[in-house]
């Protein structure tokens, strides 16, 4: 059956086990970055330091590790990043002198990089670009939810020897999924080196991704941190509620949006609601517009997410440079999100916003220089088929 007639080819079990691989993963990250670090750590300046230095340590590890993944036998790299979790785990909590703990820590962060790598590959090998924004949108509509459990409702109430456990639980159901991982669906094209054009594209669509990371741990954390202190307490976690429903909600709009008409719009639409939003929140202290500032913030950001953590990169990726592409918006995810726990910022909430907006508008330049990632001949046959959709309506129409 082709693609246009169930919208999807990707199996089942390669669906589930991304789906579940992509929350495991993105767990034990925040288990490692924020549970387990705030144990081993008892200064909560010092906590900072090495949560931020945790985050480097896991970019700069996906982008060399990215250079290196192919020589590592495939069974032997899926089984290689979650046993060493368990191991490093477990000498975590044998070991809780401060300074042998962080370099066990770090040693966590390295191998749970290559475990990251090795799943986005897999997503890419199992998914074929005309399907990929949906499936990654509907992944972060399920797996989200999930995450945000563990991180604000579940973490919380953790000791360290729970938070432990619960890393060796995770990684023990990598191990236990790894012989269900079938082969690949896709047939790539092998190239021997990027061309100028492709090295072009890559940068066209970095710029954005940076922008937005950027602004959004720094000019946009201010303006929230601001807001938390002018409104009550309820208020303010009402509004974050909604905007994580903004998120999960944006996951499925902008991977539907970008399968159906194309990256480019679905990226440009989100970063022009991510502006509008930052506007109303830094120039407006009405409850209400705040509210609804912060869902278009929310869908914004679940667009931005679905795109640049799958869908962008997969499309520039092919059999050779996979994990390198991949590795580079994954290592800006994780370089901005260090640079956020380090750098505290104090601008006025209206300036913050318009400069945000300006910044934000200006990255959407690069989206428009940039070419169309969706295939045409994708594009063209959905065309058709939604034209032949309306001839056989207007004939039962003219029938009746």
């Amino acid at each position: 059956m082709s693609l246009l007639k169930n919208g999807i080819v990707i199996s089942k079990r390669n669906f589930l086990l991304n789906l579940l691989l992509f929350s495991i993963f993105f767990t034990l990250y925040f288990v490692f970055s924020s549970i387990i670090t705030k144990f081993v750590i008892q200064l909560p300046n010092d906590r900072l330091i090495v949560q931020a230095s945790f985050c480097f340590v896991v970019a700069a590890t996906l982008t060399m590790s990215s250079f290196v993944v192919y020589r590592i036998n495939k069974l032997v790299r899926t089984y290689l990043a979650p046993t060493a979790i368990i191991l490093f785990t477990i000498l975590l909590y044998l070991f809780p002198n401060n300074i042998v703990s962080i370099a066990i820590l770090f040693a966590a962060g390295i191998f749970l990089s290559i475990g990251l790598m090795s799943f986005l590959m897999y997503f890419w090998e199992t998914t074929v670009p005309e399907e990929r924004g949906r499936i990654s949108g509907f992944i972060g509509f399920v797996a989200l939810p999930s995450n945000f459990a563990v991180a604000y409702l579940v973490a919380p109430s953790l000791d360290f020897l729970s938070a432990a456990v619960v890393s060796i639980i995770f990684s023990s159901v990598v191990i236990a999924i790894a012989p269900l991982q079938t082969k690949p669906s896709v047939t790539a094209k092998k190239k021997e080196k990027w061309s100028y054009s492709e090295k072009r594209t890559i940068l066209l669509y970095s710029i954005p991704w940076v922008v937005f990371s950027l602004v959004n741990v720094t000019f946009a954390k201010n303006a929230s941190a601001s807001i938390s202190l002018q409104i009550a307490p309820s208020s303010y976690l009402l509004i974050l509620g909604l905007q994580f429903v903004g998120v999960i909600f944006g996951c499925i709009i902008g991977g539907t949006v970008a399968d159906f008409y194309g990256r480019k719009l679905s990226l440009a639409l989100s970063l022009t609601s991510y502006g509008i939003s930052t506007v109303l929140i830094g120039i407006l202290d009405n409850i209400n517009v705040i509210a609804f500032a912060y869902v278009l913030n929310g869908l914004s950001w679940g667009v931005l997410f679905t795109l640049y953590i799958f869908v962008v990169w997969g499309d520039l990726a092919n059999g050779e440079n996979c994990a390198r592409v991949y590795s580079i918006g994954i290592a800006i995810y994780y370089l901005s999100s260090g640079v956020g726990l380090i750098m505290q910022i104090s601008f006025p909430v209206v300036i913050g916003s318009l400069f945000t907006c300006m910044l934000v508008f200006l990255s959407i330049l690069p989206i428009m220089l940039a070419p169309e990632l969706l295939s045409p001949y994708f594009r063209e046959r959905l065309r058709i088929k939604q034209h032949m959709k309306a001839i056989k309506k207007i004939g039962r129409k003219s029938k009746d």
